[in-house]
C-alpha cells in the first residue's frame, strides 16, 4: 500500500469546488482573458524590442528549427493532462502514472527530434539549423516534466497560480533573450535561450505551486483507461494539427511565398478572437463542465448557459472583422496588403462556426468521449482537405472559401454528434444559438447590400481608420438591437450570468 502525504491528497481532490463553482469560474474566465491579454501585449513588446536588435534572419533560423520541434512536440503531452483534468475522481498513483508516462515520452521524444535535425538542415540548406534543433529539443522533456502539476493547477481552479506562472516564465525568457542579445550579441541564440528559460521557469514553477509530488506507481490497473483516453484525446490534436498545417503546405506548393504571405497575415488576423475569448474562455468551462459530469442536468444547464454567454462576447468580435476585413489589414499591415483584406474577409464568413464548432469538443471532452472526437476529427479533416484541394485552383482565396463552407458544415454535425446520449438535444444547442447567428447574418448582409448599391462609409478624415470606426458603431448598434435590447433575451441573459454569480448554485444540486 501506497502512503500518500496529506498534501499532495489535497491536491488531487475537487470535492470543495462543488460549493462555488460558478463563481470560481466566473473569476477563472476573467482572470484568464487579462492574462491572455497581458501575455500578448507582453509578447508584442517583446518581438518589438527583439527586432530591432536582430536580424530577420536570425528569426527564420529559429523558424527553421522550430517546425521540427513543434511538430514532435506535438505529441508530447500525449492527451494525459486532459485526463487530470476531465476525471472526476483521481487517486495519487493514477497522476503518479501519468507523470512518469509523460516524462518518459519527453524523453523519448528529445532524441527523436535530435534525428530530424539532419534533415532539417538538409532542406533548408543551413547547417545551423542542425544545432539549434539539438539545442530546441531539451524543452520537450523539460515542459513534459510540469505537465501533471499544471493539470492540477487547472483542477484545482487555480487560475492566479496558473496564469501568474504563465506570465513569468515569460517574462524571464524574454528577460533572457534581451539581455543575451543586447549586452553579448548572441544573435539567434538569444531566441533559443528564451525558450529553454520559459520551459524551466514554467516547471519550476508549476512544481513550486502545486504540493503533490510523484512516487512509485503501486498499480498500474486504473492508469490504463486514463491513457486510453489521454492517446484518444491527442489523437484529435495532432489530427487538427495537420488540418491547419495543410492550407499553408498547398497554397505554398501551388502559389508561392507571395500567395502564402497573404494568407497567413490574413489567417492570424481571423484567430484573434479565438486566441483571445475562446481559448481562455474554454480553458476554465471544460473543467467546471467535468466537475459536473454526474448530475447531467446541472451539466446540460451550465453548458447553454456558458455557451450563450461565449458567444454573447464573441458574436460581436465575429461582425466587427467581418465588415471591417479590409480596413484592419489596411490599418495593422499597411495599403500594400489589400489581397489579405480579401482573404480576411472570406475566412471571417466562418469565424462565428469555428468557434461555436468548439462547444461540440467541450461536450465530448467533459464527458470522457475523447475516442468519439478522435473520430469526428479524422472525418472532419479529410473532407476538408478534399475540398482544400479542389479549391487551391483559385489560390488562397479559394482556399479560404473552403475553410469557411466546411466549418458551416461541420459545426451542426458536431453539435449533433456531441448531444447524443445526453441531457441535450440538438435543437437546445441550435436554439441557443440563433439569435447570434440571425444578428451576425443580419449584419453581414446590410452591410454587403451597402457595398453592392454604392453606399461609401468614407466619411470621416482619418480615411482607414476613420471608416472602422463609423462601421463598427453602425455594427454594434444593429448587434443591440437584433440581440441585447429585446427583453425576454435580456432575461435569459441575466439568468446565464446569475448561474455563474450566485454562490449556492451549485451547490444545493450536488450536495449529497
Amino acid at each position: 500500500m501506497t502512503l500518500i502525504p496529506p498534501a499532495s491528497d489535497g491536491a488531487l481532490s475537487s470535492q470543495h469546488l462543488t460549493r462555488d463553482l460558478g463563481r470560481r469560474t466566473a473569476s477563472g474566465g476573467i482572470i484568464a482573458l487579462c492574462a491572455q491579454a497581458l501575455i500578448l501585449l507582453t509578447q508584442f513588446g517583446y518581438m518589438a524590442l527583439m527586432a530591432r536588435l536582430l536580424k530577420p534572419d536570425d528569426f527564420g533560423l529559429v523558424a527553421m528549427a522550430a517546425s521540427a520541434t513543434a511538430f514532435v512536440g506535438v505529441f508530447a503531452d500525449l492527451g494525459l493532462s486532459m485526463v487530470t483534468i476531465q476525471r472526476k475522481e483521481v487517486d495519487h498513483d493514477t497522476v503518479s502514472a501519468l507523470f512518469f508516462v509523460n516524462l518518459g515520452v519527453g524523453f523519448a521524444l528529445m532524441p527523436l527530434a535530435w534525428l530530424t535535425a539532419p534533415v532539417a538542415s538538409w532542406l533548408f540548406n543551413d547547417p545551423r539549423v542542425f544545432h539549434l534543433i539539438l539545442v530546441l529539443a531539451i524543452a520537450i522533456p523539460i515542459t513534459a516534466a510540469g505537465a501533471q502539476h499544471k493539470a492540477l493547477l487547472i483542477r484545482n481552479m487555480r487560475w492566479v497560480s496558473l496564469h501568474g506562472v504563465n506570465l513569468g516564465s515569460l517574462l524571464c525568457g524574454f528577460a533572457v533573450g534581451i539581455a543575451m542579445a543586447w549586452g553579448w550579441d548572441f544573435k539567434y541564440w538569444s531566441l533559443a535561450a528564451a525558450t529553454l528559460t520559459t520551459a524551466l521557469v514554467g516547471t519550476v514553477g508549476q512544481w513550486m505551486l502545486s504540493p503533490w509530488r510523484p512516487t512509485k506507481v503501486a498499480n498500474w490497473k486504473n492508469a490504463r483507461s486514463a491513457i486510453n483516453f489521454g492517446i484518444n484525446y491527442s489523437g484529435s490534436q495532432f489530427t487538427n494539427y495537420i488540418n491547419r498545417q495543410s492550407d499553408n503546405v498547398l497554397i505554398g506548393w501551388k502559389s508561392g511565398p507571395g500567395e502564402l504571405g497573404f494568407y497567413t497575415r490574413a489567417y492570424s488576423l481571423f484567430m484573434l478572437p479565438i486566441t483571445l475569448v475562446s481559448g481562455p474562455i474554454g480553458s476554465v468551462i471544460i473543467p467546471m463542465l467535468s466537475r459536473l459530469q454526474t448530475h447531467p442536468d446541472k451539466w446540460a444547464k451550465t453548458y447553454l448557459s456558458a455557451m450563450r454567454l461565449t458567444l454573447m462576447v464573441n458574436t460581436i468580435l465575429c461582425i466587427l472583422i467581418t465588415v471591417n476585413a479590409q480596413e484592419i489589414v489596411t490599418l495593422v499591415y499597411g495599403e500594400s496588403w489589400s489581397k489579405s483584406g480579401v482573404i480576411l474577409m472570406i475566412l471571417s464568413l466562418s469565424l462565428i462556426t469555428s468557434i461555436s464548432g468548439q462547444f461540440g469538443g467541450w461536450a465530448l471532452i467533459s464527458l470522457g468521449r475523447a475516442r468519439e472526437l478522435f473520430v469526428f476529427s479524422i472525418f472532419s479533416s479529410l473532407i476538408r482537405f478534399a475540398a482544400f484541394l479542389f479549391a487551391i485552383q483559385w489560390g488562397a482565396s479559394g482556399v479560404a472559401l473552403g475553410w469557411s463552407i466546411t466549418s458551416w458544415v461541420f459545426t451542426p454535425m458536431l453539435w449533433f454528434y456531441a448531444t447524443r446520449n445526453t441531457e441535450l438535444r440538438f435543437r437546445d444547442l441550435v436554439k441557443a444559438a440563433a439569435p447570434f447567428f440571425f444578428a451576425y447574418i443580419v449584419a453581414f448582409c446590410l452591410f454587403r447590400v451597402g457595398n453592392l448599391v454604392g453606399i461609401s462609409f468614407k466619411v470621416l478624415p482619418l480615411q482607414a481608420g476613420g471608416n472602422l470606426m463609423l462601421k463598427s458603431t453602425i455594427a454594434i448598434l444593429i448587434y443591440a438591437i437584433f440581440v441585447v435590447a429585446p427583453y425576454r433575451f435580456a432575461g435569459s441573459m441575466l439568468g446565464d450570468m446569475r448561474l455563474f454569480l450566485d454562490k449556492d448554485v451549485h451547490s444545493g444540486g450536488l450536495k449529497r
